[in-house]
């Protein structure tokens, strides 16, 4: 039997790639929102299959989705979880649209009642620290369902402004907007501010943008009604203002500097609170003037096995990428429903550990490429898989079958001077902090540095988590260069037949965001073990 099958936040489709290895699924249907993800999705899948392509899944009627191509067995997908919570206070982010791609993940299994789902995403997801915020979006359906839900305070001001008020401005949206400065001037400073501790960047970004930062002050401050809460901003533009006007070192404007980006940013807070229409109130802290807002919240896993009550028997869990063969470290939170009727009081398992884990190494994965032509263009065509002189290993072979012996996506970022300097002083395994100081100091605080920057991959391990790898500039174990799109690939498990589209970056990012195949291989391969 086939199973019909629907890929939401399908991405490059590794996940649906996995499914159909396995020859037991068709994928009828796919969401995925960006347009060359989208294409390289169809590139690889819709060869004669006719896939229904959904753009966006906010609001889109599955019901009439699962009548059109006559009925939907099964709803994989990895919705998107950046947003949840206060994960991203570091990006000034307090929620954002990816909290509800997780519940239209489920409306979707609500309106269509497949005969089972998988979901899946990092592993963090298992973590009372994902939390969704109560919102009058559904408030009600959540009442309903009964989920339990804690107060939470969410800090939006950290300090005082002198001696004015800030919680009558946080209560007033209107007032929000006004006194919030325009888009194009609160990035330069935003910038201005984020180079401070680094003189080199410091000095070429005010030489290039001063006269910006001077002509967008001035406009927003001759244009701008005076109000206490406005004035607060000018007078600290004024004060970065002349100082840039004077050629002054940044200490001469610093605190004016932190001062005002403090000031927009919790008028930027209060405005995404209200936009995300989060039930709350505004009230000072303790017997300060630093202003919270008071919220309720909710754990995502709380969710997951509420929503959808008892129609499902449901079991999550954390799997590792290298239990199946895959060479990279990459753990990933699935969670895995059957539909009640179908599967009775039978308890539902997701796939185990093996005793002998196929244990896979970068080397394996990459090495019989190291000879192969590469590009630094997007478009270059595909170059003849050569045959190395060291045996290819088995995993190597396997990503090799079906290919039409051309290697593409084998192109990888060009390497400027400073760049190639750090290079060739790591050795397989080192990374950004096994650099001699010399070669640290363009980064504004090179302690704080990740130690996946800069990582000259070991070709005797596996990987770690595949991200970006151009944004990482992750290293040939022993080529002078940064490992190609292809070459990540073969890190998550795609074959060589499977071609990227769209720009360098996009390549590099569709790369890092896909589920291996191999490891998807795995749950597709355990659903069947209940649907047959």
């Amino acid at each position: 039997m086939i199973f019909k099958t629907l890929d939401l936040f399908a991405g490059a489709g590794g996940l649906s790639y996995g499914f159909i290895q396995t020859g037991q699924y068709k994928i009828v249907a796919a969401a995925e929102i960006d347009p060359d993800t989208r294409e390289t999705y169809l590139e690889n899948h819709n060869s004669g299959n006719n896939i229904v392509m959904i753009e966006n899944v906010v609001g889109y009627d599955f019901s009439a989705l699962n009548a059109e191509v006559g009925g939907i067995d099964v709803i994989i997908g990895g919705p998107p979880c950046q947003g949840f919570s206060n994960a991203n206070r570091q990006k000034r982010a307090i929620v954002s649209m990816n909290n509800a791609l997780v519940k239209e993940y489920f409306r979707a299994v609500k309106e269509i009642r497949p005969k089972a789902f998988i979901m899946e995403n990092v592993s963090m997801l298992q973590s009372d620290i994902h939390r969704f915020y109560d919102s009058d979006y559904d408030h009600d359906e959540m009442v309903e369902l009964g989920i339990e839900m804690r107060d939470d305070n969410l800090p939006i001001t950290t300090r005082d402004f002198g001696n004015l008020e800030i919680l009558p401005l946080m209560q007033r949206e209107v007032l929000l907007r006004q006194t919030l400065l325009p888009e194009k001037l609160l990035s330069l400073l935003d910038v201005l501010h984020k180079f401070r501790g680094n003189n080199k960047r410091l000095k070429k970004y005010i030489e290039n943008n001063d006269v910006a930062i001077i002509n967008h002050t001035e406009a927003y401050c001759a244009g701008t009604d005076m109000g206490n809460y406005a004035q607060l901003s000018i007078d600290c533009l004024r004060i970065i203002q002349d100082a840039l006007s004077r050629a002054q070192p940044i200490e001469a404007y610093i605190d004016a500097l932190t001062s005002l980006l403090d000031f927009q940013n919790a008028i930027r807070s209060a405005l995404e609170i209200r936009k995300n229409r989060i039930l709350c109130d505004f009230a000072y802290r303790n017997g300060t003037r630093h202003v919270d807002a008071r919220v309720k919240s909710y754990s995502v896993i709380d969710y997951i096995k509420t929503i959808l009550s008892d129609d499902y028997r449901q079991t999550g869990a954390t799997l590792n990428a290298t239990w199946f063969g895959v060479p990279q470290e990459r753990k990933r939170h699935i969670v895995m429903g059957i539909r009640s009727d179908i599967i009775g009081e039978a308890s539902v398992e997701l796939p185990k550990q093996p005793e002998q884990i196929p244990f896979v190494t970068v080397g394996d994965a990459i090495m019989d490429l190291a000879d192969c032509e590469v590009s630094t263009e997007k478009d270059s065509p595909g170059v003849p898989i050569l045959i190395p002189d060291a045996p290819i290993s088995d995993y190597a072979l396997s990503m090799r079958s079906g290919s039409d012996g051309l290697l593409y996506n084998h192109i990888t970022t060009k390497t400027t001077g400073e760049a190639m300097n750090r290079f060739r002083a790591l050795g397989e395994g080192d990374n950004f902090h096994n650099l001699p100081k010399e070669l640290t100091e363009s980064y504004d605080k090179p302690e704080r540095t990740q130690k996946t920057i800069y990582l000259r991959l070991d070709s005797t391990k596996t990987s770690d988590t595949v991200v970006n790898v151009r944004k990482s500039m992750w290293i040939h174990p022993r080529k002078d260069r940064a490992i190609t799109v292809r070459e990540a690939a073969r890190l998550q498990s795609f074959p060589d037949s499977f071609v990227f589209c769209g720009n360098k970056d996009s390549q590099y990012q569709q790369v890092g965001n896909a589920v291996p195949p191999l490891m998807a291989r795995a749950f597709a391969e355990k659903l069947l073990t209940y649907l047959q």
